[in-house]
């Protein structure tokens, strides 16, 4: 476990593409392991947008994760031995980083100054810098667990601690990591092959597939202890987490199914996609409340699903121009900001509600606090940019009112189209959704 200096000359900067002008971040992106390329798609509409190329580095995209702040998705190239970066403002390439042999996943420290990049084949995980774009030293993570491939896989942030913990590549170790990536802090034996993990926003459970039993772990975070097993299909690949911690959305490879889990209750949902569809990495878009799920590739198409977690349905099914759906981005990886929760704190019951609904474009939001809290509001268009802020302060408890005219932080009127409302406080968060109408 130790911490060694990767020599700057390692990176290389690149832009691939004309220049383009500002345009809107409403946009999600999926990588296609066949084609080597990324697909942007609209978030709202589902219209197909740029194609990126992926090539070099990026062969074989293992991983999208995109920045906390948005602005960036970052992208593992497997076979490339990279992580390439596309700004979203211009859909460009700006920077493509040499990393350890196999990347599989990125995840950001809480204060997202730190990528760190999990390598199967070189048995480390690679810190970059975020302002750098450069390696700045690595960490020995090696797992021991005398798999096919001895290394560590999979990646998770817990916004609570900070802390990050990795699974081994169809191994039976978990590790906790030092929040600034410094150093393991402890391992644990369980499971027969972990896969994917997630950490739900209060920190209170790791969850982390096993492709071996078909079934969920749920792992308290406190002691690294298993509390319960969620059986689910066969050969579960991606897990995501609701912002609230209510809903777990698995992808199922084998079974070409995708479970939802209810955590208040541990029940599951099944929602059956195309028979030879090969469902894998999923990203929740929680201001939509839908889930995306790249789909792999069936007879005729590349297909992402959308799954409305309001219903437990298939929404839609987006066609994607590209071989081999791998992998999806969606939203900025959850942190500390995002969820308002601090370690320890037990969440306080929260309502919100929004009228007139539809709007055009003003709006009133009305929300609930049962207790004393440090309030802020802000609206999100449906790609989760923050649109406005709206009266941050502290709040006894009671029922409060805040106006929005339907504007942005610039003063310009927004366009048509569905907007969310994000109460967050000290001890949780509420969403409420406006459909503003012209």
């Amino acid at each position: 476990m130790r911490t060694v200096a990767i020599a700057a000359s390692v990176l290389v900067l690149v832009s691939v593409g004309a220049a383009a002008g500002p345009r809107s971040l409403n946009e999600g992106y999926v990588g296609c392991s066949t084609s080597d390329k990324c697909i942007s798609f609209d978030l709202v509409t589902y219209a197909i947008g740029a194609t990126i190329e992926l090539l070099p580095g990026a062969d074989y995209p293992y991983d999208a994760t995109m920045r906390p702040d948005g602005s960036e998705v970052w992208f593992c190239g497997a076979v490339g031995d990279s992580v390439l970066v596309v700004d979203r403002a211009t859909n460009t390439v700006t920077h493509r980083i040499p990393v350890g042999l196999y990347p599989n996943s990125i995840v950001f420290t809480d204060d997202a100054g730190l990528a760190l990049v999990s390598a199967r084949d070189g048995d480390l995980v690679t810190l970059i810098s975020t302002s750098s774009y450069l390696p700045v030293g690595t960490l020995d993570v090696t797992t021991g667990s005398g798999g096919t491939y001895d290394g560590p896989g999979n990646l998770a942030l817990d916004p609570a601690s900070g802390r990050i913990y990795a699974a081994d590549w169809y191994g039976t170790k978990l590790h906790e990591i030092a929040p600034d990536g410094s150093a393991v802090l402890n391992s644990v034996t369980l499971g027969v092959n972990l896969w994917q993990l997630v950490v739900d926003p209060e920190g209170q459970y790791v969850y982390v597939t096993d492709r071996g039993p078909d079934v969920v772990r749920v792992i308290d975070r406190a002691t690294l202890t298993e509390v319960r097993q969620v059986a689910v299909g066969t050969d579960p690949w991606g897990i995501d987490v609701t912002l609230d911690g209510s809903k777990l959305v698995v992808a199922c490879e084998d079974d070409h199914t995708v479970r939802i889990i209810n955590t208040a209750d541990w029940t599951t949902t099944t929602v059956t996609l195309d028979s030879t569809a090969d469902p894998r990495d999923v990203d929740i878009l929680d201001a939509s409340g839908y889930a995306f799920v790249a789909g792999g590739q069936i007879t005729g198409g590349n297909p992402l699903y959308v799954v409305d977690l309001a219903t437990n349905s298939l929404k839609d099914t987006i066609s994607i121009p590209s071989s081999n759906v791998n992998v999806v981005a969606v939203q900025g990886q959850t942190t500390s900001a995002m969820t308002g929760v601090a370690e320890g704190e037990a969440a306080l019951t929260l309502h919100i509600q929004c009228y007139p609904n539809p709007s055009s474009p003003a709006a009133t939001v009305r929300y609930t606090l049962h207790g004393p809290a440090r309030v802020t509001l802000a609206v999100y268009d449906a790609a989760g940019r923050k649109v406005a802020a709206l009266e941050p302060e502290s709040r006894g408890g009671g029922i409060f009112e805040a106006h929005w005219d339907g504007r942005d932080g610039s003063g310009a009127e927004v366009a048509a189209g569905v907007y969310f409302v994000r109460l967050a406080t000290n001890r949780g968060s509420a969403t409420g959704r406006i459909t503003v109408v012209k």
